[in-house]
This record gives structure tokens, C-alpha cells and sequence, in this order.
């Protein structure tokens, strides 16, 4: 089961690696690491052939480069917490439960959770998957507010994490799982492409 609020979160997974990248571009991130490579092995050859007198100076650079990755870093992680936060509060908050002619209501003031699908417990004691009616789930029993547990999700697993003990993926754990594979896949595409198809065609216009 897969609900649009899965779409929504990789909507936002494909913007924020948008958004790094580039970041990336308008800091030079990838120039400065090739350039700190660079530097570090003119350091390590002027340290085995002795050259003391250069070493201050190659320090000097790397530490400029640092300061700048170290930036880089600083912004990344300041947007990346502010995403994460925005996710628990946009996605994952904005209702409250009512208990009225002996049913319990969980009334929905979050547009973006209307007709999305919801995990319940009460007393950590699994009740089912409900889908929200619009803005207002419908409970047939009446539950103490203060033991129940409404759980936004965006869709559930074939399989059981008894780590977490769910089968099911909340906005913020989707968020995070997606985010990784992303990367992954962007670092296998980029060392497939340096090693293979940029040296391909470097090869082919050198030949």
C-alpha cells in the first residue's frame, strides 16, 4: 500500500539533492577536493624529500581548502536539519482525538494529511491501518486519548523490522531510506561515469 503522501516525500528527496547539488556547483566543491588531493601529495613528496621550509606554506593551503569544504559542510547540514524538521511538523503533526457518543474521532487539521493513511495503537497494542475519511478518522469504540497513538504512513512493508518493531514506513523514516539510496545511486553513477564513460570519450578524442 503506497499513498500520495510516499510521492510527496520523494518529491521533496529528488528537490533537496537538487538543491545540494547546486550548492555544490556555486562553492566549487568538487574543484577544491581535487585541489586538496593535490596539495596533499605535494606535501607528502616535499615531507619525503626533505623540503621543510615548503611545508608551512602547503599547510597554509590545505587550510584555506578546509575552511572551505568545512562551509560547504555548515550549509549542508543547517538545510538538511531544516528539512528534517519541516517533515516531522508538515508531515507527520496536525490533529487531535475527541471521544463523542461513545466513538473516538481523531479530526485531521493537517490539509496535507486529509485522506491519508494512518497506523493506530492504543496502549501499544496494534488497532489496524485506517484511511482518513477527508479529515476525520472514525473509531467504533471509545479510547483513553492519552493511550492512543496515531501514526501518519506513507506505505507498508512486505517484511517486519523488529528493530523498530513496524511493518510500516513513516514520512520521516521514508524520507531518510530514500535520501541514502539517492546518494547511493548518485555515487555509483558518478564513479561508473569518471572511470568509463568520461575516460571513454577523453580516450577517443586523444585517439
Amino acid at each position: 500500500m503506497i499513498n500520495a503522501l510516499f510521492f510527496y516525500v520523494l518529491f521533496l528527496v529528488i528537490l533537496v539533492t537538487i538543491v545540494i547539488k547546486i550548492i555544490e556547483k556555486k562553492l566549487g566543491i568538487r574543484e577544491h577536493q581535487k585541489k586538496l588531493q593535490e596539495i596533499q601529495k605535494r606535501y607528502i613528496e616535499s615531507f619525503k624529500s626533505g623540503k621543510l621550509e615548503e611545508l608551512s606554506n602547503i599547510m597554509g593551503e590545505i587550510t584555506k581548502i578546509y575552511s572551505k569544504i568545512l562551509k560547504h559542510t555548515i550549509i549542508i547540514t543547517i538545510f538538511g536539519i531544516f528539512i528534517l524538521i519541516f517533515i516531522i511538523f508538515a508531515f507527520q503533526s496536525g490533529f487531535y482525538i475527541t471521544n463523542i457518543n461513545n466513538t473516538t474521532s481523531i479530526l485531521i487539521t493537517n490539509p496535507i494529511l486529509y485522506n491519508q493513511d494512518f497506523a493506530i495503537y492504543y496502549n501499544n497494542s496494534f488497532l489496524g491501518f485506517y484511511r482518513a475519511n477527508y479529515n476525520i478518522i472514525t473509531l467504533n469504540e471509545t479510547y483513553d486519548p492519552k493511550l492512543l497513538s496515531v501514526n501518519v504512513i506513507t506505505n507498508t512493508l512486505p517484511f517486519y523490522l523488529p528493530i523498530i518493531n513496524i511493518n510500516w514506513l513513516n514520512p520521516l523514516l521514508l524520507y531518510i531510506i530514500l535520501y541514502i539510496l539517492v546518494q547511493i545511486s548518485l555515487l555509483v553513477f558518478n564513479i561508473i561515469y569518471s572511470r568509463f564513460i568520461k575516460k571513454s570519450k577523453i580516450d577517443n578524442k586523444n585517439g
